[in-house]
């Protein structure tokens, strides 16, 4: 069967901050998982701090209809870092690899921060960089410099082998001043030789939504969730699409999208490439969700038992909870169980044109010790930093 003739691709990029309780979220809003997806009409996903064990996967996460996806998850720690990347079958990879940056073994590649799919068009590289830890010490500076020069490396040999390549993601560091909020201090928030392992990314790959926005100074993609700062606008754009100058010439769009705060501390992108062929029918590669046989038993898990089940009136009571200003939310010990830790404020949030309705139901998120960003802090005559 010959593939489809060549038409927009529409990706999108995300933070999610921790996936179960985000889906959750969507389910609220749209019905399903899937749901979301198809209102974006988003053929590929690439979701970073995802935060799953791979043993704690589940069918209704990992398989969607229409849909293959593609897992790197952490072997150091428990609900830590974590990329996935959703491809519609349309456009599903002749091949994949996750944390593909060292020799399997490096300390590179067991956090789970690297899925890498071959799209024939172009090679698609979903990163979740490292945080370089609390100031004054940051101890994973070393770490995240390490990282970004092997991501570097990794792309450069797809570039020499004729590859047009697409990086996307969560790279924790903003390129300049100017994707900073001006409160903060760029020179503060990251050492030379973070700037150095950046930039020389930025020397060889052309920053699209910066391409496109050369003169704006106030769109940003992560903000401190433990104050006001969204409703301000005070924020970092440290979430990218990197590409090679043949994909560049193909791209029709790249935005940032005000996705509910109470969904993720970081917006989402979207960017849109033309003249991508959709992929001929072919045997899904190793790494597919298609190919995990645990999928096949129907006794697996949901989204919906990790949470655990109310009744249906303590349910009712939970949303009438909600819509109170200032009540408490009504937390069932099963969910206490699952999350973990307490749930995170509610946060003030601004309402952007074409932002999403909050949905009336969040679910609590853990924050482990690299997403405890944003400390402030004060500098002379540099003003207020974070932690990134």
């Amino acid at each position: 069967m010959e593939p489809e003739a060549a038409g927009t691709l529409r990706l999108m990029i995300w933070n999610i901050n921790s996936l179960v309780p985000t889906v959750r979220n969507f389910i609220l809003k749209y019905g399903s998982f899937r749901g979301f997806f198809e209102e974006h009409s988003v053929q590929i996903a690439c979701l970073q701090e995802t935060k799953m064990l791979d043993d704690k996967l589940t069918k209704d996460l990992v398989c969607l209809e229409g849909y293959e996806s593609f897992w790197a998850t952490s072997r150091e720690k428990k609900g830590y870092s974590g990329v996935t990347t959703y491809a519609s079958t349309a456009y599903s990879p002749v091949k994949a690899e996750a944390d593909c940056l060292g020799d399997g073994e490096s300390d590179l590649d067991r956090e789970g921060r690297v899925v890498l799919t071959d799209h024939m068009a172009f090679v698609l590289v979903n990163v979740y960089a490292p945080n370089a830890g609390e100031r004054p010490e940051r101890p994973r500076k070393d770490f995240k410099c390490r990282f970004l020069t092997a991501l570097k490396a990794k792309c450069d040999s797809l570039r020499a082998k004729g590859r047009e390549v697409l990086i996307v993601g969560d790279l924790n560091v903003a390129a300049s001043q100017r994707d900073v909020h001006p409160k903060f201090s760029y020179e503060a928030l990251y050492s030379e030789e973070e700037n150095q392992a950046m930039h020389a990314l930025l020397g060889e790959y052309t920053d699209v939504w910066r391409h496109r926005h050369p003169q704006d100074t106030s769109t940003y993609t992560v903000w401190d969730e433990k104050t006001s700062a969204r409703a301000f606008n005070e924020g970092l754009r440290i979430d990218y699409a990197l590409c090679t100058p043949g994909l560049l010439a193909k791209v029709v769009s790249c935005e940032v999208v005000q996705t509910p705060p109470k969904w993720s501390d970081h917006a989402a992108m979207v960017l849109e490439l033309r003249d991508i062929s959709p992929i001929a029918a072919h045997a899904p590669c190793a790494l597919s969700s298609s190919r995990m046989k645990r999928f096949n038993d129907r006794g697996q898990p949901s989204v919906a038992t990790m949470f655990g089940r109310k009744p249906a009136s303590k349910r009712a009571a939970g949303l009438e909870a909600e819509q109170v200003p200032g009540a408490s939310r009504k937390v069932s010990k099963q969910e206490g169980a699952s999350a973990a830790a307490p749930e995170s404020r509610t946060r003030p949030s601004a309402t952007a044109p074409g932002q999403l309705d909050q949905p009336r139901l969040s679910a609590a998120k853990t924050t482990a010790p690299e997403e405890q960003q944003f400390q402030r802090a004060t500098q002379p005559a540099q003003g207020l930093i974070w932690q990134p």
